[in-house]
């Protein structure tokens, strides 16, 4: 079988995947809603968020902390994680007929789970922890109160995310499909529908830029008068590929939550469909390939586009033809339907019009086309590139089309090395998976402070620490941006801050809290001893504080100490004498 047959299979089993996923029979009365509240949702599952999608349902809570969480059905406490950032404090119940359920942003946990916690912490004086525990270690009945809804992590208001995936894999699952009853007369909005010229000598309108087609006008001079009215029909001349920004909500003035489906009809043919029943979280990172990413940056708004991306492996995104491309070279009018639809069926449609024109010869852009300024990267292979010292090694599939990676060096007096930056030319996304970076420890550096060096990727005023390890004379790190590496040297020590107290004054309220922080690698540990006994002190990365019970001081006089810890070892001890009356 030739090669080119094969890939066409694979492709239309690609696009058959999905539609089945999406029809399966979910159980529909095996769950029941882990609150006792009507549902309302602020969040929808496969919302595009920064490099993922959003893995399942934010239920509101009537905007409150504290409301109880149930078991939907009986299982066992198969995970427990806790951060100060992502989901905060986190439950997963793993059900016997095959799938789990999770909790994010919880404020506690309750019964034989919250006394493992407490110990756990205890034990291993650490807040954040994730473990995974045997089968049936902690049993749990259906309707049983397993946590309360909290804020923690990265939430940005009170409420519930709730998951469902399978057992086996982790794959997540809209949980819609499994019998959630809500109302929404609401159909999605569409806000705006764009033509993009999909190589160099594509002219829309009279340009060579995108445009959003309600900017589509015509002007017409009657006499002295000149009216300008916008037109439905485009005229292109040579490739291009369309892109849609709508939402959904499920009553008027409630959150812009996601759309269940979009598709493309043209000339009544179905051109492209874009739909999302399941994930899997390690293919998340490609809602970058997918969405206008320059627009999403600026504004986010997330235009999803027809055009597919070779290495882009998803099963979301769905062109039929072409790759999502389209050319009109018969100067016919032809139209172009959006079809967009919420979870209920609820469907909004947008009709448009485009003319193709004569064009120059089709210039599709491959690499063979271009004069190259960088090194030539194909999407399916592994990539390295080293230049005066500096490597940088890319597995298959990082990148997600044929292209150019940029080198460029830097240097300032300042730095302890030259800054190395490598971008993309012809499709500057993010990287979908990390890849690794090389550096030469400086030779000026001396010995006892080689383990203060990490390092950075920086782009523009953003400066973030990479995880870096030290091999022989080589500082290795791992990066999940492009963008210019450099070492840096660390030897300033976090800030500890004391919020609600101060040395030898009287404790006013039940906790102590102080704000940390870090100037470049970043806070790794930390701890509060009240005489001289470790205490649980909680973090909250959103308000960058640490809070702990004072309920173990004694009255009088009380020593209280907290300590921060960076990732290259610096460490700074706040220690105050507080009295509690």
């Amino acid at each position: 079988m030739k090669t080119h047959h094969l890939k066409s299979i694979l492709h239309c089993l690609l696009l058959v995947i999905p539609l089945t996923m999406a029809a399966q029979q979910y159980p529909t009365d095996y769950f029941k809603h882990p609150l006792l509240l009507p549902v309302s949702l602020a969040g929808d599952f496969a919302e595009i968020r920064p490099n993922h999608f959003h893995s399942g349902l934010d239920l509101r809570t009537d905007g409150k902390t504290g409301q109880k969480v149930y078991a939907p059905a009986d299982g066992y406490v198969s995970r427990i994680n806790i951060s100060a950032w992502g989901g905060g404090k986190v439950l997963y119940i793993t059900h016997p007929n095959g799938y789990k359920t999770v909790y994010m942003h919880l404020d506690a946990f309750c019964g034989e789970i919250g006394k493992f916690v407490h110990d756990y912490q205890y034990s291993h004086h650490v807040f954040a922890f994730d473990i995974n525990l045997p089968k049936d270690s902690i049993k749990v009945k259906q309707g049983q109160v397993v946590a309360l809804t909290g804020n923690t992590g990265g939430s940005s208001g009170p409420h519930l995310h709730y998951d469902i995936r399978y057992a086996e894999n982790d794959q997540a699952i809209n949980p819609l499909y499994f019998g959630i009853r809500y109302t929404d007369p609401v159909a999605p909005t569409i806000v705006g529908i764009k033509i993009y010229p999909a190589t160099s000598t594509t002219i829309i309108n009279g340009s060579s830029k995108e445009l959003n087609i309600d900017d589509a006008k015509v002007t017409v001079k009657n006499g002295k008068k000149k009216t300008t009215r916008r037109i439905d029909t485009i005229e292109v001349a040579g490739r291009f590929y369309t892109g849609i920004y709508a939402y959904d909500q499920m009553e008027a003035g409630s959150n812009k939550n996601g759309v269940e489906k979009i598709e493309l009809f043209v000339d009544g043919q179905l051109f492209y469909r874009y739909q999302v029943p399941t994930f899997m979280f390690e293919e998340t990172r490609a809602i970058n390939a997918i969405i206008d990413y320059p627009q999403y940056q600026r504004n986010r708004q997330y235009y999803i586009l027809t055009r597919h991306l070779r290495g882009n492996r998803n099963h979301w995104s769905q062109p039929y033809r072409d790759n999502g491309y389209l050319l009109f070279d018969d100067s016919r009018t032809h139209r172009l339907e959006y079809r967009v639809s919420d979870y209920k069926g609820n469907t909004t449609t947008r009709t448009f019009f485009v003319r193709g024109t004569a064009s120059q010869a089709d210039n599709k852009d491959t690499l063979r086309n271009l004069e190259l300024q960088g090194d030539p990267i194909i999407y399916y292979k592994p990539f390295t590139i080293t230049r005066e010292g500096f490597q940088a090694s890319l597995d298959a599939y990082t990148v997600y089309e044929n292209d150019e990676v940029v080198y460029s060096k830097e240097t300032d007096a300042a730095r302890l090395s030259p800054l190395h930056r490598i971008t993309l030319k012809r499709h500057p996304l993010p990287p979908h998976q990390g890849f690794t970076v090389r550096l030469p420890i400086p030779p000026k550096v001396k010995p006892s402070l080689i383990e203060k060096l990490a390092i950075v990727c920086i782009n523009g005023k953003n400066v973030s620490a990479c995880t870096t390890r030290r091999d022989g004379d080589m500082l290795t790190a791992v990066s999940r941006s492009f963008g210019g590496f450099a070492i840096r040297l660390d030897t300033v020590a976090p800030t500890v801050k004391a919020v609600n107290f101060s040395d030898g004054k009287s404790l006013k309220g039940t906790t102590l809290t102080v704000k940390i922080g870090d100037n470049l690698t970043g806070v790794v540990s930390y701890h509060c001893h009240i005489n001289g006994e470790w205490v649980l002190a909680e973090h909250d990365g959103k308000t960058a504080t640490l809070t702990a019970s004072a309920a173990t001081m004694a009255k009088g006089r009380n020593t209280v100490t907290f300590t921060a810890t960076d990732a290259v070892g610096n460490t700074t001890e706040l220690t105050c004498t507080v009295l509690k009356n």
